[in-house]
């Protein structure tokens, strides 16, 4: 899942991008992004294809209003009054949400409940 941050400053170059991916964090320079730019745009359902596959898109939106937030599962798991376990079934797709717990994530993060309902 990508996480778009600010620009931060290494002493040889720039970092402007910064992804988590199987729970390790990448950090990719200026340069990187520059040489494997793509012309046209790639559409959102081809490049998360995969993530559809393994997760469900509600798990997958939950996930990222999570990283969005910066919070690690048990913080959010708080926040929306369920245990870090559950919350970590509900972002892989094994849990469903459910209409109660998708109004509290819209109470607490100002999301539509709507979409975390499959």
């Amino acid at each position: 899942m990508l996480v778009v941050t600010k620009k931060h400053h290494t002493d040889k170059q720039k970092i402007i991008l910064r992804f988590v991916y199987e729970g390790d964090i990448y950090n990719v320079p200026k340069s990187a992004i520059d040489k494997y730019k793509s012309e046209k745009p790639i559409p959102a359902d081809e490049v998360f294809a995969e993530l559809d596959k393994k997760y469900t898109k509600a798990g997958v939106l939950l996930k990222g209003v999570r990283c969005r937030e910066g919070l690690n599962q048990i913080e959010f798991a708080k926040k929306i009054k369920v245990t870090q376990s559950d919350l970590s079934k509900m972002e892989q797709g094994k849990r469903p949400i459910g209409k109660i717990i998708a109004k509290r994530i819209e109470k607490a993060f100002v999301v539509n409940y709507r979409y975390f309902l499959e």
